[in-house]
């Protein structure tokens, strides 16, 4: 197989995953926003739509950390290198699963208080955008520790400031899109445990009308935020990358995202406009993959350009 395409296929693998990592850091902050200020009318749907997805941020965040921690136990055997850098002591694993822990814990907290805080709402959407935060916080130390990676050699315990990029990096271009694909992946994925837990709930079709409507409204602002990162990255590094063996690569995965993520909003689109987004179920499905599809190509841009 090409060596592009088997790269393409293992970054494709790897964002399955982590998709639902991305949406699991997304979800609280999109159910707790909605605790705040509700109008009557449609008071009772945003509550069973947070609790629905406060309980889908567990599953997601579970599946998402069982199989990158399954993926992290392969690193000794495939890749040394990386298996000594990011399973280092202190750093950068100390960090990373202290907030990881954290996140987690405040989660359940966040889903375990539904009913006890239930007439204390600021303090309840608090604690669930505390939990985006450290998200938030994770994809940050990610993305700097990432770089750090790919651009030096040094024992990343000599020398710790090295895990804050310079002004100039792109680093912080990509902060904001992986920020905004936690929301845009919080809204993809969320239809998805609405449509299978439906036969199981049935809180009704109004109410499963207005929850798909809902998350589509996610997806599409979390996705525009992701591409409009995105769209500044690719004219920061394209002067210097077109130069280079890895632009092929690069444009091709940017292209790919861009695609993506228009065909995936026009399906949310039409799930927006649509009377009985009930019917769209399909539209759903396939925008979430079609978001999956965009993270790839945004990975694949990405590590091209970092590792060459």
């Amino acid at each position: 197989m090409n060596e592009n395409l088997l790269f393409a296929a293992i970054t494709a693998l790897v964002c399955l995953p982590l998709s639902l990592a991305l949406a699991a850091a997304g979800l609280p902050l999109a159910s707790a926003s909605m605790l705040l200020n509700p109008p009557k009318r449609v008071k009772v749907f945003r509550d069973k739509y947070g609790q629905q997805t406060a309980t889908f941020c567990l599953l997601a965040g579970i599946i998402a950390t069982a199989c990158l921690g399954a993926a992290a136990g392969f690193l000794p055997m495939v890749f040394p290198a990386a298996a000594s850098f990011w399973l280092g002591w202190p750093l950068p694993l100390a960090p990373l699963a202290a907030l990881l822990v954290l996140c987690a814990v405040l989660a359940v907290a966040y889903r375990a208080t539904w009913q006890i805080l239930k007439e204390n709402r600021p303090a309840h959407a608090a604690m669930g955008m505390a939990a985006t935060v450290c998200g938030w916080g994770l994809g940050y130390l990610f993305l700097s520790f990432f770089r750090h990676f790919a651009v030096s050699s040094a024992d990343p315990a000599a020398d710790p400031t090295l895990f804050l990029p310079p002004l100039d990096s792109a680093s912080w271009l990509l902060l904001p899109s992986v920020l905004a694909l936690t929301l845009a992946m919080a809204g993809a994925s969320a239809p998805l445990y609405l449509i299978y837990r439906r036969e199981k709930d049935d809180f009704g079709r109004d109410y499963y009308n207005y929850a798909l409507k809902m998350a589509g409204k996610w997806a599409l602002g979390g996705s525009a935020g992701a591409l409009a990162s995105q769209g500044a990255l690719f004219a920061l590094l394209w002067p210097v990358v077109r130069d280079m063996p890895i632009r092929a690569s690069f444009f091709w995965g940017e292209a790919v995202a861009l695609t993506a993520f228009v065909m995936a909003g026009l399906l949310w689109s039409m799930v927006l406009k649509n009377q009985n987004p009930l019917r769209l179920k399909l539209h759903c499905v396939t925008g979430y993959a079609l978001a999956v599809a965009g993270l790839s190509g945004m990975a694949v841009a990405v590590s091209r350009f970092f590792f060459g």
